[in-house]
């Protein structure tokens, strides 16, 4: 145990240590994080429950963001909603509400079938660029102080995808990994 903390002596005066945080899976029975090793050694395909939010925006408190999560025990730690400048993005009427939404143009079809929207309008085509640094308003006011560092606000998302939910992430720092890099790089936390 001594050569341990000899060595990591050693590594700490050429100033290689440094004080971070990190997201890490946690077991609430042992009190304790967990390695991945342990974390995926009890792994179960389950089906968890999934579902469409809507966050309206500042500027335009008609227009939704919709965002789609399989992890709705999150929503009130959220901090951001992440779009992929790349993607072509749609504001679309719901012709049956009159509501106005934001999602991908590439996750349309598959959202009107999961939807209570029926028939639609394209009201406006832009891309996912065009929509980072609008406003929404969040769910909760759990945070409501955060928005003095920028929260809420729409941010880049390199790992928002094509192929599930609505092209729009809502993030929760404190339970993602990629909503805490996201969030950190943003300045937000």
């Amino acid at each position: 145990m001594e050569s341990v903390w000899w060595a990591f002596k050693q590594i700490f005066n050429k100033g290689l240590v440094y004080r971070g945080s990190k997201i890490m899976p946690f077991s609430t029975t042992c009190n304790t994080v967990l390695s991945n090793f342990e974390a995926g050694s009890n792994y179960k395909d389950t089906k968890d429950p999934a579902l469409y939010v809507t966050f309206p925006l500042v500027d335009e408190p008609d227009t939704n963001l919709i965002a789609w999560t399989t992890t709705p025990w999150t929503l009130p730690s959220n901090l951001a909603c992440a779009v992929n400048s790349e993607f072509e993005y749609l504001k679309i009427k719901d012709e049956d509400s009159g509501k106005i939404y934001i999602l991908a143009e590439s996750r349309l079809k598959d959202v009107l079938k999961q939807t209570y929207i029926k028939k639609h309008t394209v009201l406006e085509k832009m891309k996912g660029k065009d929509l980072i640094g609008k406003k929404y308003v969040p769910l909760f006011d759990y945070f409501n102080y955060m928005t003095e560092n920028n929260c809420f606000t729409i941010i880049e998302g390199k790992f928002v995808t094509k192929d599930a939910g609505t092209g729009i992430v809502h993030c929760a720092p404190g339970f993602g990994e990629e909503d805490y890099k996201a969030c950190l790089e943003m300045g937000l936390i």
